[in-house]
């Protein structure tokens, strides 16, 4: 999978663009990082819907969707968005359970964060 961080120092979309269609052409995976932080277009997004498997909503929004309206308000309609464009939605800095049940709830399709494990330096084998 490739992840793409959507931020304002992304310049030459054109470039983008061909990049992540061929990328798909090779059979990746592409993700668009950081959904949500301040600098997400959504138009660029509706160009390259047919090729974006996973939005990853911003951690920003996620840590405080118990306890703010608003960060719950603006995650429901990501996901809204990501479901009209068949896009898969992942929560970024889930910390704990009340919100993982707040993401489950929105039916966010998965989860990452603190609330399954810290990062490691090891891969961690499937068994």
């Amino acid at each position: 999978m490739v992840e793409i961080l959507e931020s304002e120092s992304l310049g030459n979309y054109d470039s983008i663009y061909a990049f992540v269609k061929a990328i798909k052409l090779m059979g990746c995976k592409v993700a668009i990082d950081d959904f949500g932080s301040g600098y997400s277009s959504f138009e660029h997004i509706l160009k390259l819907s047919d090729y974006i498997d996973y939005i990853k909503i911003d951690g920003s929004l996620v840590k405080h969707i118990v306890q703010d309206a608003t960060s719950y308000r603006v995650v429901k309609n990501i996901k809204a968005f990501c479901d009209e464009l068949a896009i898969k939605s992942i929560a970024e800095f889930v910390a704990n359970e009340a919100i993982q049940n707040e993401i489950q709830a929105l039916g966010i399709h998965y989860s990452q964060g603190y609330f399954f494990g810290k990062p490691r330096n090891e891969l961690l084998e499937n068994k």
